[in-house]
């Protein structure tokens, strides 16, 4: 069995050896893919003396080539791949359609764009020359012939092509957006012959697929603050009865604000609080408490729920605001009229919203 093992494994290098050997550059069967670089200008055209055209259109009129074409790669050295798309994967993220450079806006807190941005280089060792006021230049980043992302940096690893780039983070067009702009400004390619470093162009496209992987790292944590947020909305929260830094009577906790302003719902609507409206802006819950009447088996059983107790607390409309202090968030509760309740008041509602804010919803 291990003899007919390595007669197959011979026959297929020899097979695979055979390939090269008739059908190659030097192979019996010639490859003429890059036989065109090979080709040389023939003498022009004459038109004998003694014939005359009365008209005559150049139809096919070649461009003049300037002294940038001896720059532009040939051969082996074209990129055939597909135009680069930029992801604007989320519905808070936009392309910038008339923009110089790749660039997208994103919708969200400056601070955790920019973390999304600066996390990819720390999570790719890639070393930044530059970071300052919401721009970096990163130091030589070694890529792969086709452009592809090798996640190394430093010079001793880049042994074919390497590039350098300039992420800025700027103020986008709307409120709450930032413009998120990538360029790569400069990338050699290593010559095997003279084992030198070449310049060679940097293109939009080269730009865009580093963009597309701080859009990519973007999203990966947006998916994992919105598990956090999830997760801590369910979980109980510990709140105690306190003041406003404006001496109203409060609900307090350590929570963040956005956790309770989260969670909050589930509790009002737990103890009969009708959400009609919000504005996110104030952080203020518009409610309606209208008390349900105890079903037949609460009453059958005398049920000690807190949804079959009536609240300390007139029927009629509220407003319940969400303020941050320092270090602790307060929950206020108000009449129609934005007037905080009285101590009293919320001192007798305050064993049902402990109760409730320390369920796990």
């Amino acid at each position: 069995m291990n003899f007919f093992k390595i007669t197959c494994l011979v026959l297929l290098s020899v097979c695979l050896s055979a390939c090269s050997y008739f059908y190659s550059e030097e192979g019996l069967v010639k490859d003429t893919t890059y036989e065109y670089l090979n080709a040389r200008q023939d003498k022009s055209l004459k038109v004998p003396s003694n014939l005359h055209h009365k008209r005559s259109v150049d139809y096919f009129k070649v461009p003049e080539i300037k002294d940038n074409a001896n720059q532009a790669p040939i051969g082996r050295d074209i990129r055939l791949e597909a135009p680069a798309q930029l992801l604007d994967v989320k519905d808070n993220i936009r392309i910038k359609r008339e923009s110089k450079n790749p660039a997208v806006y994103i919708k969200d807190d400056r601070e955790f764009v920019w973390k999304a941005v600066i996390k990819l280089f720390e999570q790719n060792a890639i070393t930044l020359s530059e970071n300052e006021n919401y721009v970096i230049k990163t130091d030589w980043i070694a890529l792969k012939e086709k452009g592809l992302w090798l996640g190394v940096s430093g010079k001793e690893d880049v042994d074919d092509y390497r590039a350098k780039y300039k992420v800025s983070l700027s103020h986008g067009e709307l409120p709450g957006e930032y413009q998120v702009d990538v360029k790569r400004i400069t990338a050699e390619k290593l010559d095997d012959d003279t084992e030198k470093w070449v310049t060679i162009p940097a293109r939009w496209q080269d730009s865009a697929e580093m963009l597309n992987l701080i859009i990519a790292n973007y999203d990966i944590l947006s998916i994992e603050r919105e598990a956090e947020k999830r997760n801590a909305v369910i979980a109980g929260v510990e709140v105690q009865l306190a003041r406003d830094d404006n001496d109203n009577a409060a609900i307090l906790t350590s929570a963040d604000q956005e956790t309770v302003w989260n969670k909050l719902p589930k509790v009002l609507e737990s103890l009969s609080f009708e959400v009609y409206d919000k504005d996110k802006r104030s952080y203020t819950y518009f409610v309606k408490h209208e008390p349900e009447e105890a079903g037949f088996f609460a009453t059958l059983f005398d049920s000690e729920d807190d949804e079959y107790e009536e609240l300390p607390l007139n029927t009629g409309e509220y407003q319940v605001t969400v303020i941050t202090l320092v270090e602790k968030t307060a929950v206020v509760f108000r009449d129609a009229q934005g007037a905080p309740l009285d101590t009293a008041t919320l001192t007798k509602l305050f064993p049902f919203l402990n109760k409730q804010f320390a369920k796990a919803q």
